[in-house]
């Protein structure tokens, strides 16, 4: 017996198999996609931390007023500091991500003699 083309069950599965590797793909892709926006964001936060640091450094006074700050991309910058010794304090620079996260840049800064 010759049997020419494919059967309609051989068809079905074929179309499930591939159905099966598209989604495999898509959510390797979706995955990706998430992994590379938080790391944009990741690298968003550390910028503008380290922005806020540097203006704690050039001037500690003009940088406290500024109170909390809202940036480009809806993070939040706040500036804050304490007496760590006689001579330092601790700046504590907070970024506060769009989704409610957090990251914190701490230095020691010599206090105006």
């Amino acid at each position: 017996m010759r049997r020419d083309g494919l059967t309609l069950l051989e068809t079905m599965v074929a179309l499930v198999i591939l159905g099966l590797v598209v989604v495999g793909y898509l959510e390797v892709f979706g995955t990706s996609l998430r992994a590379a926006q938080n790391a944009t964001d990741w690298s968003h936060a550390v910028t503008y931390a380290e922005q806020g640091m540097e203006l704690a450094k050039l001037d500690l006074q003009a940088a406290l007023l500024r109170g909390p700050e809202s940036l480009e991309g809806d993070f939040r910058r706040q500036i804050e500091t304490r007496s760590w010794s006689d001579d330092l304090l601790l700046v504590t620079v907070t970024i506060t991500f769009p989704d409610g996260g957090r990251f914190a840049l701490n230095r020691l800064l010599e206090t105006s003699p």
